[in-house]
């Protein structure tokens, strides 16, 4: 794994410091990506998961990096979307909706909205189990049911939906909200395996042995 070169792409919305030290963790050989040239050696790309979807559209955009990008995890780069960076995969978000998405994964980001206000905050905060499984993850694989447990720091998400053709597990905030999902090449969490202790650390190492 350590001669793998991971990507992180740089967007310049938040810090990093808890995803690089989950990757030095488990020694992976990993550099900030800020322009077209950085996405040539790389073997894997992260996008991280902190930050506004309009600042970091904005920056993908004035660093020309945006078509770039969308044509490179196109091409079958094997990509990671971490919160955040999931919602810029996709082809929109209501936290900016005067702005699209790299578009790669056919789903919208929303606001989530709930009615009981007083079982379930917004922006939705702290430790949730992945309820359902759908398909075969391979994100998931070796971390035990039991332990599927992960951090979550989100106002936005994606709604549960049986669209896509591929894998993907589901969490429960009132209603289902996709965990993750496994789309081609792409892979995506809601939430925050940096964050997420050792089942966390173990779902990167399933992406990047991918």
């Amino acid at each position: 794994m350590a001669k793998k070169k991971v990507a992180i792409l740089d967007y310049g919305t938040g810090n990093l410091a808890s995803l690089e030290a989950a990757l030095k963790q488990i020694e992976v050989n990993f550099y900030l990506a800020s322009n077209t040239k950085d996405l040539v050696s790389a073997d894997a790309l992260i996008l991280p998961g902190v930050g506004h979807f309009h600042t970091a559209i904005h920056k993908l955009k004035s660093s020309n990096l945006f078509r770039e990008l969308s044509n490179v995890i196109k091409s079958g780069l094997p990509t990671l979307g971490i919160c955040l960076g999931f919602h810029l995969l996709c082809q929109s978000s209501e936290e900016a909706c005067e702005d699209t998405g790299l578009g790669v994964i056919p789903l919208k980001a929303v606001r989530i909205k709930v009615s009981n206000t007083k079982a379930y905050k917004v922006p939705h905060m702290g430790w949730n189990n992945i309820e359902k499984s759908i398909g075969n993850s391979l994100l998931l694989n070796g971390i035990h049911k039991e332990n599927q447990l992960f951090y979550y720091s989100n106002a936005y998400g994606v709604m549960a939906t049986n669209q896509l053709d591929c894998s993907y597990s589901l969490y429960s905030h009132e209603r289902f909200w996709v965990a993750s999902l496994e789309y081609k090449n792409i892979k995506a969490v809601q939430f925050h395996p940096e964050k997420s202790r050792g089942q966390g650390t173990q779902l990167i190492r399933n992406f990047l042995e991918l």
